[in-house]
């Protein structure tokens, strides 16, 4: 089979489901293409709003709570939203490279994509199996706007959010959010930190901000460090370059800190450590989920990110606090009591989907 993925580069997390898809298919031996949805309009158009989009986030992050605030105002049933019209034109030039290409399915992780597939559909144009995945737990704004065969939902319990919003019940799936198979590989943590060259007798706190870096990780990595005098702190700072210099500047030589630009190494870091601290995107918090990692949320985006972090808090499967004295405080108790990271863990292990990719991919090879 040849499954076609629809991305964004609007944050990485998109980017990584759709890659987590692709390495199960092609380890099924199908063939995967990944392409990047916005580009059908031009790679002008596709850096501006990518570009414009982590700007916000990183930067302005109440101004973009506020765009979301205002979607989740305007999203409604009853009719198709602007955000539907502005795809059209991207649409059309989809089913141009779609008349030339063949797939056996097509996969989502971009709600920009799905509009485009969902007008195709409406349009009456031939297309195979097509699947939308939600990466974030809540139901984010517009998908009300969407037509396609299955929604992958991250959980059962969002099946009820996504029904009042329209989403057809037969058609959704609590599949969960794909992630690459290393974050289900069996590790363990002495194993991990002798493979990165981490010390083994100290607490490991791992920090992370997403793939954009984001949050204020510097000041908060300085108050960590004074908390936990005798712990190591590893901090990955994404694609995020002004971070890591910045960073690296202001931390030097200190030995109990060790600064990460992007790496291919997080699901190793994740076991490697004691506890991880993370901003509440869906992608990282998902891998943090699957990999079984004791796990304090950050400060979030306004937006899903803050409806991922309540989800996560509810479920018992994280901890979130609003200052950095409290999520220091809940990181120190869950490095040093037993019980409360075996508690957790255990949650997580109840509400993870390691197999999330694969039973994805089933509901293409059964219609095939």
């Amino acid at each position: 089979m040849k499954i076609l993925i629809l991305s964004c580069n609007t944050g990485g997390g998109h980017n990584t489901a759709a890659k987590a898809m692709k390495e199960e298919i092609e380890r099924q031996g199908h063939q995967a293409i990944i392409e990047d949805y916005l580009a059908f309009a031009n790679q002008t158009t596709s850096d501006l709003i990518s570009n414009s989009y982590i700007g916000m986030a990183r930067y302005s992050p109440h101004f973009f709570g506020m765009i979301y605030r205002f979607g989740m105002a305007v999203s409604t049933s009853r009719h198709l939203s602007p955000l539907y019209y502005a795809n059209i034109p991207i649409a059309r030039r989809l089913e141009t490279y779609l008349r030339e290409n063949a797939f056996d399915g097509i996969i989502m992780t971009h709600l920009f994509a799905a509009e485009g597939i969902s007008y195709l559909k409406r349009r009456g144009v031939s297309l195979p199996c097509t699947i939308a995945i939600a990466t974030d737990y809540t139901c984010q704004p517009f998908w009300e706007d969407l037509e396609c065969d299955y929604y992958i939902l991250p959980h059962r319990d969002l099946i009820d959010e996504y029904t009042a919003r329209g989403i057809p019940h037969e058609r959704m799936r609590a599949y969960g959010i794909p992630v690459s198979s290393q974050f289900g590989r069996e590790e363990s943590r002495d194993e991990a930190r002798r493979r990165l060259d981490l010390p083994e007798d100290a607490p490991l706190f791992l920090v992370m901000g997403g793939s954009m870096g984001s949050g204020h990780i510097l000041r908060f990595t300085e108050r960590l460090h004074q908390a936990v005098e005798n712990g190591i702190i590893t901090v990955i700072c994404g694609s995020n370059e002004r971070l890591r210099g910045s960073m690296e500047e202001y931390f030097g030589d200190n030995p109990r800190i060790r600064i990460i630009g992007y790496t291919g190494d997080v699901a190793d870091y994740m076991a490697a450590c004691d506890v991880l601290y993370t901003k509440p995107g869906g992608l990282t918090s998902t891998e943090a989920l699957v990999r079984n990692v004791p796990l304090i949320h950050t400060a979030p985006i306004p937006g899903c990110e803050t409806a991922n972090s309540r989800f996560f808090a509810e479920h018992g499967i994280s901890f979130a606090a609003h200052t950095i004295e409290e999520q220091i405080h809940y990181g120190c108790e869950l490095a040093h009591n037993a019980a409360v990271q075996r508690e957790m863990q255990r949650r997580q292990s109840e509400n993870a989907h390691p197999d999330a990719a694969r039973r994805i991919l089933a509901l293409i090879e059964e219609g095939a």
